[in-house]
């Protein structure tokens, strides 16, 4: 499947795939940056304790999805099962978003405006990134 030929499922995998490194870049760069700039926007409070040492953390697991993703976009032509994988990391981090918004109270208007739509996003993310490796796949055996 080659993007010139005008399938939209490719299109917005690539969408979807640069704007999820994006993203993951921005946000693990913010986290390890600045926490404070971090729980001022999605808390409106300063960090306490170890919680610079966990936000932390979570930017060394999103520079990892930015890595990931970085390499779908240079490998998913020649080895789609790329797409297999970012769908795997999409559908973990579901559940991060979730218990983060759960458990990380309280949350701005700003926070629940960024926050909210993730789930959702990577949801739909996991089913369009299995449904481009199908697409590519099949094409490959025909």
């Amino acid at each position: 499947m080659k993007l010139d030929d005008g399938n939209w499922v490719l299109k917005l995998t690539l969408i979807y795939l640069w704007g999820g490194l994006a993203l993951d870049v921005v946000i693990s760069i913010l986290a390890w940056s600045d926490p404070h700039l971090w729980f001022a926007f999605f808390h409106d409070t300063a960090p306490q304790g170890q919680e610079v040492a966990l936000l932390r953390r979570a930017a060394g697991q999103w520079t990892a999805f930015a890595l990931a993703q970085a390499l779908a976009l240079l490998l998913l032509r020649r080895h789609p099962i790329w797409l297999v994988i970012m769908a795997g990391i999409r559908f973990s981090d579901i559940f991060t978003d979730l218990f983060y918004m759960l458990s990380a109270q309280p949350l701005t208007t700003s926070g629940w405006l960024v926050l909210a739509p993730l789930p959702l996003v990577n949801i739909a993310g996991v089913f369009l990134l299995m449904r481009c490796y199908r697409l590519m796949t099949e094409e490959r055996q025909t």
